[in-house]
């Protein structure tokens, strides 16, 4: 659930015309917190898809919150970042393109609300010439069921296929899903087996 709803953020802004003026769309990185400065600088104009927090539950029912930061630099400063120059995208263009994107937008399945909008004031953000501001969003999801130990009692071996963007097709998908599996065209990126019974 988690994993596509982030797969779906990324792609529901990798395949809109916002992509065009920018250099990155991806995941946030899971560095530091000066080498990630150093690779937002490096990446900028982009968005990054981030976890949010809290999630809430009531009723069976758990909000999701996400986050689509807009990170932006521009070497004429930082009103040229906030705005941008006419030749390279400003955040506020990239928050305004992410909202109406976002707003009732659908993506890995779940539709999308937008939850607000927050600016960044680091210290290191500032002194790296970074403007970023943050479209927060959510979604609304079933609570997961419980697995049923009873249902998989017949089950010997348990195979998973990781398939990362970009993602292949379902027909791809049923292929490595068959027994035997058939690799011809595609492959999974990772594959884990694990033997439940004896």
């Amino acid at each position: 659930m988690f994993a596509e709803m982030e797969a779906g953020l990324v792609l529901m802004v990798a395949q809109s015309a916002l992509k065009q003026k920018l250099a990155r769309v991806d995941t946030l990185p899971d560095l530091d917190g000066d080498n990630l400065v150093k690779r937002m600088a490096a990446d900028a104009p982009s968005v990054y898809v981030v976890a949010g927090h809290p999630y809430k539950a009531d009723s069976g029912v758990l909000v999701v919150p996400f986050g689509l930061a807009c990170v932006a630099r521009n070497a004429r400063g930082h009103e040229d970042a906030r705005r941008g120059d006419g030749k390279t995208i400003g955040m506020y263009q990239m928050i305004e393109s992410v909202l109406g994107l976002a707003e009732n937008g659908r993506a890995g399945g779940y539709i999308w609300r937008v939850a607000g909008v927050d600016f960044m004031n680091d210290d290191k953000l500032v002194q790296a010439g970074l403007t970023v501001g943050v479209v927060r969003v959510e979604t609304s999801a079933d609570m997961p069921a419980g697995i049923d130990e009873t249902a998989l009692a017949d089950f010997a071996t348990l195979r998973a296929d990781y398939d990362i963007p970009p993602h292949e097709t379902a027909a791809e998908h049923g292929k490595w899903a068959g027994d035997p599996q058939v690799f011809t065209v595609s492959k999974p990126e990772l594959q884990d087996t694990q033997q439940l019974q004896p």
